[in-house]
């Protein structure tokens, strides 16, 4: 069973992929919170959508990618509502004394400066986090009473959280536990360090290290808020659990056991990214360490069970991405920091400086009928339990990449829906209309990876023109814009390809929605006709992970200006049977 139940009686649903810090609020901070995002849930109820995707909301770390948290549980602070309205222990003197000192307007104006954001945050979470512990801390108030059941209740995840997140405040914010001095690398080390500071200064170490369970004590009460409204609304989150986590998260830190941190988990080489050199030669190497399935099975899986229950506390329905990892996952023998080092080397000078391995596929390779069965068969036992730990909410596979041929069935078999772009789906060499489409399965164009697809549209229009006729980059980009115009019905005469105009634009996005899928994601640039991108695999010069849309989502719900958007998404959602107000008729 998926949703609620009124929303059972219709399967076809669409929803609108949008990341946290991209929203605008008409108040916010210089960054997308769930005060923003309630305005945008207001949008998607008007407009017909029924969820909205979000990407990971767990808390990051310096590189502020989703992608990478330091915890597999604890939430991002800065997605919470840092206002006197958001926190109520915060007074409005407090608040304005702390804004005072940022030059807020250029804060809200631009993408995220994340530096700034987190400093603001950190201050405003601080002083009501000061009246909190003054007032109510182990006073008996019914607000301290509430607080000491949530660590109560939490206490499987948040006590080593609060231990590795007060280690990483006296490292300058560095998640990298290897980095820490000697004897605060192992959760046994930081817990004596902590008993040592309690015994020497015990009211000032108890305000230091539960200031972590506050903060998270209030994102959770925040979340579930705004989930809460969402239903009201006929709305619904989808989160998003990435199959790894970051070496250097608290999880890492505190049950080493059932990370592998000899192996780093990835992609294989991929030609598409022509920006990126070492993706090209190697892969993608995302620096997360491999499971040990074996201590996993041995202690019921826990650990995973608790992240997936988590995410559903909130979120009705989630994706996990790079589900092809619980199959077998491409692996490298080296921490991506070293990837510089190890680019100019060929496979066997590789090999020399990691002990003889080479990267590639673990367990094991598809390259035998018994291993692609044993893989399988893996993969199907992991993502039972992820089932079995979502309860009665909806579980979608990213499926895309190097896909070996059992994992669809495999996912069918299970129930689980998996993903379908179409520009990249083709039976007998022809697009694949989308009313071909398996029910069981989640349409979308485009990932927070790719550029949305306007900006992917004229950049093949304009190499198509510039390109050398019948050379690689000119079929390269011709077929891309056959494929989209063959799939959306656009008429294409001598390869005059139209530009992207209002007539492609519409067409694309019910072209996609008329499909057989039952679930539809439309990125939020796409919808709205964007160019910008939200992330570009390789680019680590602080740009990625900071759009922000350029109008609040108060405004895209009400405002005149954003009514044309407004009534073409409800106009296509009730021609193609996904309104909410269908799903209870």
């Amino acid at each position: 069973m998926s949703f609620e139940a009124d929303h059972l009686r219709n399967q076809r649903l669409a929803g609108i992929l949008v990341p946290v810090f991209s929203l605008r609020g008409r108040q916010d901070l210089g960054i997308g919170d769930v005060a923003a995002l309630r305005e945008f849930i207001d949008f998607c109820a008007d407009a017909g959508f029924s969820f909205v995707q979000l990407l990971p909301i767990n808390e990051t770390g310096p590189d502020n990618s989703p992608y990478n948290a330091i915890s597999s549980v604890a939430l991002e602070p800065t997605t919470l509502d840092c206002t006197p309205q958001g926190l109520v222990d915060l007074t409005e003197e407090d608040f304005a004394e702390v804004l005072s000192e940022f030059d807020i307007d250029a804060l809200r104006a631009g993408a995220v400066d994340y530096a700034s954001v987190r400093r603001l945050k950190e201050d405003l979470l601080s002083r009501a986090y000061a009246r909190f512990f003054d007032e109510h801390f182990e006073k008996g108030s019914s607000r301290d009473r509430e607080f000491q059941q949530f660590c109560e209740d939490e206490s499987g995840w948040l006590n080593d959280y609060c231990l590795f997140r007060m280690a990483m405040k006296e490292h300058a914010g560095n998640p990298n536990w290897q980095e820490w001095g000697e004897s605060l690398q192992t959760l046994e080390g930081a817990t004596a360090h902590v008993t040592e500071r309690y015994r020497q200064a015990p009211e000032e170490t108890d305000r230091a290290i539960t200031f972590f369970a506050y903060v998270q004590w209030i994102a959770f009460r925040q979340w579930r808020s705004v989930a809460n409204y969402g239903q009201s609304k006929r709305v619904w989150l989808m989160g998003d659990i990435p199959f790894g986590i970051s070496a250097s998260s608290a999880d890492v830190f505190a049950d080493r056991e059932i990370f592998d941190v000899d192996w780093y988990g990835g992609a294989p080489p991929e030609k598409l990214f022509k920006d990126d050199e070492f993706v090209q030669k190697w892969g993608q190497n995302w620096g997360i360490p491999l499971y040990r399935w074996d201590v996993m099975d041995d202690r019921g899986y826990r650990w995973w069970r608790q992240r997936v229950q988590k995410c559903v506390e909130v979120c009705r329905l989630f994706r996990v991405d790079h589900a092809l990892g619980f199959y077998r996952i491409y692996s490298f023998p080296w921490n991506p920091v070293r990837n510089e080092e190890f680019l100019p080397l060929t496979e066997d000078e590789a090999a020399e400086r990691c002990g003889g391995r080479r990267p590639g596929f673990r367990p094991r390779a598809d390259d035998s009928p018994e291993n692609e069965q044993a893989n399988r068969a893996d993969g199907e036992r992991y993502l039972r339990v992820i089932q079995e730990a979502a309860g009665t909410a909806e579980v979608i596979a990213e499926d895309l990449g190097v896909v070996p041929d059992y994992v669809r069935p495999s996912l069918a078999e299970l129930g689980i829906a998996g993903t379908k772009v179409p520009q990249w789906e083709f039976s007998e060499g022809h697009v694949t209309p989308g009313v071909h489409y398996p029910a069981l399965s989640f349409a979308t164009y485009a990932t927070h990876d790719h550029a949305p697809m306007k900006a992917q549209w004229e950049a093949a229009r304009q190499a198509f023109a510039e390109a050398e006729p019948e050379s690689h980059e000119w079929w390269e980009n011709r077929n891309f814009l056959h494929v989209l115009c063959a799939f959306a019905g656009i008429p294409v005469h001598e390869d005059a390809f139209p530009v992207y105009d209002d007539a492609v634009h519409e067409a694309l996005l019910r072209q996609l929605c008329l499909s057989n899928s039952r679930r539809v994601g439309i990125m939020v640039s796409d919808l709205l006709g964007f160019e910008e991108r939200i992330n570009v695999p390789g680019i680590m010069d602080g740009s990625n992970w900071s759009y922000r849309l350029p109008m609040s989502s108060g405004d895209l719900a009400t405002s005149p200006e954003w009514e044309k958007i407004r009534n073409l998404s409800r106009r296509i959602l009730e021609d193609s049977g996904r309104t909410p107000v269908q799903a209870s008729s």
